[in-house]
């Protein structure tokens, strides 16, 4: 058929366009960085160009996603199976090498990052595929190296080539044993260590320091054989962290230039020197012996201090921290504190976890307070404190939040209402969050005594598995004038029940990141009854979201 000068009968051939493939190769480059690298391999046949892409790709990760468990199984149930997995293990091992083998001969491209994950297995395969691996990475001038071997039969030893590697920039070890080599250690590029689980003496430890002229972070976490670390003329040296937890028993640092130090070593670390930090802006101290006065004695020396995070420090009981520039304070866990006075008139964020204390402050800056009490019993004498410590707090800032394992924390006992003052009468914010689940208490129990601490707040967001959201409004205030309700002698205004006109609840369940998945159930209720019918609503809510989740 012939319709205006045309053949309708041909077919219309039209060019196909191949768009995968005329991605730009650095495009291709940053694509593989999101994928792991067995789908990297998989991509290669997509195109040519792709597959030339991927041989100059300039980062090789043989991750755990490679190595199957069953290939390092030691103990396979049977003969049949251990020579599966030996010959299986033997062609991953020649498949990898002849990568790397490949890009160093043809000197194809360098390698920007070089990760090989794998379980431990101590047989002289595995030993020789390692050293052959890690050879061919530094002659193409590695940058960033990660060795991380899985503690399975023991630690790896570290071919000696590595703590000579001048390309490398980032070093990342895991379980295994670093000895001195036979030359001169010398990691001259190096700027970010890390060493996890690595068994390292001190004369190791001091002889790679020695050696790192521009090192800028350091990373020790349970390292073993070490005991003494001395961190001296490190000039560009901004960043150290010791989580350690064996023989670590004195630290000394030298850097003046240092600006964050983090260490948690529950053991007996019996000396610790940063005095000669001065440009010190951030200071961790976990589970170590430190004094009252050794801690006051060392914040005053330190001018720049910003933020200051202790945690799990048993031997402190009075401290008293000075320190103008201190902008963070966070507390936690320190089993005997019982008084805490801080002269920080710009401190605006103050965290703190354990046991009821005597506080005093002139922190006029802050803004941010979060508040944990872990008390041993609840008694007359403990509440007393708490509501004196609660009005301390707000006397800073508008916005509280209290952490809760139970909520007896704030159901303060009646007959202390009718004594004392509310301690947040004038307060506009208060946040209760629970640690623990499921409540122990019903939310009209924690509403009411919420709303004694905080009376005639507008909202009382309560956060725990759910999420409850308290919308309050009220008839116009009530001024006592010789006829009080018994309920409210305490209070300067009425007490929510008998102004109440009405509450509008909000449960809800649910994901940030997936609103698709939030549930919300609301209730506007109003009348007499209003704890009864707070109950009711809750109890429905949770029903259905649970179902809803089943």
């Amino acid at each position: 058929m012939i319709q205006g000068g045309f053949d309708m009968t041909k077919k219309i051939k039209t060019e196909e366009v191949d768009r995968i493939s005329d991605l730009p190769e650095l495009m291709v480059h940053h694509i593989f960085l999101f994928l792991s690298f067995k789908e990297i391999v998989q991509t290669c046949v997509l195109s040519k160009r792709w597959e030339k892409a991927w041989n100059s790709h300039p980062v090789l990760e043989f991750d755990g996603t490679i190595f199957g468990r069953d290939l390092w199984d030691p103990y396979p149930y049977n003969y049949v199976k251990l020579k599966d997995i030996q010959n299986r293990r033997l062609k991953l091992f020649n498949c990898l090498e002849q990568i790397l083998r490949v890009r160093h001969c043809r000197e194809m491209t360098s390698i920007t990052k070089f990760t090989l994950e794998v379980d431990i297995y101590n047989d002289v395969e595995f030993v020789s595929f390692v050293e052959r691996c890690i050879c061919y990475a530094l002659g193409s001038n590695v940058k960033e190296l990660k060795l991380k071997f899985g503690f399975w039969h023991g630690f790896f030893n570290l071919p000696e080539i590595v703590l000579c590697a001048k390309s490398v920039v980032r070093l990342e070890l895991r379980s295994c044993t670093l000895k001195l080599p036979r030359s001169n250690m010398n990691l001259s590029s190096l700027k970010k260590l890390s060493l996890w689980n690595v068994y390292a003496d001190d004369r190791v430890i001091k002889n790679i320091v020695g050696g790192i002229p521009l090192i800028e972070e350091m990373s020790f976490r349970d390292c073993k054989g070490l005991t003494s670390l001395d961190l001296f003329g490190l000039d560009r040296l901004i960043d150290i962290s010791l989580l350690q937890d064996f023989e670590l028993k004195r630290v000394s640092i030298k850097a003046m230039n240092l600006h964050s130090f983090e260490i948690y070593a529950p053991t007996a670390l019996y000396e610790i020197n940063v005095d000669y930090c001065k440009n010190l802006k951030r200071l961790s101290l976990g589970g170590i012996s430190i004094k009252d006065e050794w801690l006051c004695n060392l914040v005053r020396k330190l001018q720049l201090l910003e933020y200051l995070g202790i945690g799990s420090c048993d031997d402190l009981e009075s401290v008293k921290i000075s320190c103008p520039t201190l902008k963070t304070l966070q507390i936690s866990e320190c089993s005997n504190l019982v008084e805490l006075k801080i002269d920080t008139p710009n401190l605006s964020v103050l965290h703190y976890w354990g046991d009821m204390i005597s506080f005093s402050s002139n922190a006029l800056s802050l803004s941010d307070i979060d508040i944990e009490l872990n008390p041993k019993k609840f008694d007359t004498e403990w509440y007393i404190k708490y509501i004196e410590l609660v009005a301390q707090l707000h006397h800073f800032s508008d916005s509280l939040v209290l952490d809760v394992s139970s909520g007896e924390e704030v159901i303060v006992p009646k007959n202390l209402r009718h004594t004392l003052s509310s301690p947040l009468s004038n307060g506009k914010h208060l946040f209760l969050e629970f640690n623990k689940e499921p409540l122990t208490h019903q939310v009209s129990n924690i509403v009411d005594g919420l709303l004694w601490i905080l009376p005639h707040t507008k909202n009382a967001p309560i956060i725990s598995s759910l999420v409850y959201s308290f919308q309050f409004s009220y008839k116009k205030d009530i001024i006592y004038e010789g006829k009080t309700a018994r309920c409210c002698k305490s209070l300067p205004i009425s007490c929510w029940q008998h102004c109440i006109k009405e509450v509008t609840l909000e449960v809800s369940c649910g994901t940030i990141l997936n609103e698709s998945d939030r549930q919300t159930h609301s209730y506007s209720l109003e009348g007499a009854d209003i704890l009864e019918k707070i109950d009711a609503c809750c109890a429905i809510a949770r029903s259905e979201i649970v179902a809803r989740f089943r």
